[in-house]
């Protein structure tokens, strides 16, 4: 069939056919599998940023989790703390109470001793006197006659009732 502009029909359709199956088999042959290529990536893509996302949300609540662990370690070393000032404190004083003790204890043994090496010069001293006056006596007996002893005696007398009356 031929028309007038020298138009074949025929060549049309053979050419639309040809260009359809090329058109077909560029889809199935190179347009689906890039398409799905590309379909597959952008999935992939998708998928790294939705894990990229859970493990930053994981690393905040962890972050997060340690602060708190750390704010309690400190509250943690804080009692911890205060409660060893405590017992230092305690302790100490203990320490001060039992010193404060046996100072007291030192203090009432001193004294104990002090008073007994008094009342032992005491009658240390009491017991010299004695032999000194004895040894005096003697003496005057010896170079004297009667009448010096009697003399002594009296002079004997007379000084202890002077002590007795001061005392």
């Amino acid at each position: 069939m031929n028309i007038p502009l020298n138009i074949d029909w025929q060549q049309i359709i053979l050419h639309l056919l040809n260009f359809s199956i090329l058109a077909g088999g560029l889809y199935f042959l190179l347009y689906r599998p890039v398409r799905k290529f590309m379909d597959q990536r952008e999935e992939h893509y998708r998928q790294m940023e939705t894990e990229a996302q859970q493990r930053l949300d994981q690393a905040k609540k962890t972050e997060e989790a340690y602060h708190q662990q750390l704010k309690q370690a400190d509250e943690e070393i804080r009692q911890e703390k205060a409660q060893a000032q405590q017992t230092m404190k305690r302790a100490a004083q203990q320490r001060m109470d039992e010193a404060d003790k046996q100072a007291q204890t030192i203090l009432a043994t001193a004294r104990e001793a002090a008073e007994r090496y008094h009342d032992k010069a005491v009658q240390d001293t009491q017991k010299e006197l004695q032999e000194l006056a004895v040894t005096a006596a003697e003496k005057l007996v010896l170079q004297s006659d009667g009448d010096a002893l009697d003399q002594f005696l009296d002079a004997a007398e007379r000084g202890s009732g002077h002590e007795h009356t001061q005392q």
